[in-house]
């Protein structure tokens, strides 16, 4: 009888090794290892704004919880237009606004269909926000604003900026009639050039790099600049007697925009005292003779 009892015994524990071995069995295609079938978190990609969008103010910098762009076809102030890459050679935010003027600036001709700084427009290269910035991003946006002509006040308008400079150009820069008093140009009215008009857009002059915006409207460079352009415009001779021909008028970039590099000074022929009909390019002395007096 012992001998029954221990064959029993044997069999009840070899039935449970092999019950508890088939509880153990795994289904195929699983090890049984947690740890080794996750995959790989993907990396957190940095803010990066979008090429095309537009904004209710004009502003330097992009910080990511102020960043709502907008339709175009909506009323905005700004239009951004192109987004590019910092090089490694801007190590700080005053030589990254150098050269985010200077590739915005060429960007701005090529958006617009015609030199940006001959429309009546403003441009605004934008940088990451001090939180972007400080972790490491490094890319500009470009936005393009419209101006009251003589200002850089920018003015709110409907749909894009995109080859604003070409065929009709309602934007382009033309002619005039000044409201000045003293040396001060309070308003500038566009008019159409065969209508009665006192002053005309002759092109730009680019300030030296060591003028400082403060003092340009006090600098001869500016006057001479100018009275060149006023002179290869209505092919008149570029000599002392130009100052008896005409007057001439000029406004500097805005600060914003010469604290990035951009130094196109745009000039105007201007005639105070009588009225101008039809453009003035190639005059010539006939239409603009010398006056002494």
């Amino acid at each position: 009888m012992p001998t029954v009892h221990r064959l029993r015994l044997f069999v009840l524990v070899a039935a449970l090794l092999t019950a508890l071995a088939g509880c153990g069995s795994k289904p195929a295609g699983i090890d049984g290892d947690l740890g080794d079938d996750w995959g790989q978190p993907g990396q957190v990609a940095p803010f990066r704004p979008a090429v095309h969008g537009c904004f209710d103010k004009m502003e330097a910098t992009a910080p990511l919880a102020q960043y709502a762009p907008f339709d175009c076809a909506e009323r905005h102030a700004a239009e951004s237009f192109y987004v590019g890459d910092l090089p490694r050679s801007a190590t700080n935010r005053d030589k990254a606004e150098l050269v985010a003027g200077a590739e915005c600036s060429k960007r701005a001709d090529g958006f617009t269909g015609g030199t940006w700084r001959t429309g009546a427009l403003r441009l605004q290269p934008v940088l990451p926000g001090p939180a972007g910035w400080s972790s490491g991003a490094r890319w500009f946006r470009c936005d393009l604003g419209q101006v009251e002509p003589g200002t850089d006040k920018v003015v709110s308008r409907g749909g894009t900026l995109k080859a604003a400079l070409t065929g009709a150009a309602p934007l382009m820069l033309r002619c005039f009639d000044p409201v000045v008093d003293g040396t001060n140009v309070k308003q500038m009215k566009p008019v159409a050039c065969d209508q009665p008009h006192h002053a005309e857009f002759t092109g730009l002059w680019d300030a030296p790099e060591d003028a400082a915006l403060i003092k340009l409207d006090d600098d001869s460079r500016m006057a001479k600049g100018c009275r060149t352009s006023i002179a290869v415009y209505a092919g008149v001779p570029n000599d002392g007697n130009l100052q008896y021909r005409a007057g001439w008028l000029a406004f500097a970039p805005s600060s914003s925009e010469w604290s990035v590099g951009i130094r196109a000074v745009q000039c105007f022929l201007w005639l105070a005292d009588e009225p101008m009909r039809g453009s003035y390019s190639g005059a010539g002395s006939g239409k603009l003779p010398i006056h002494y007096e």
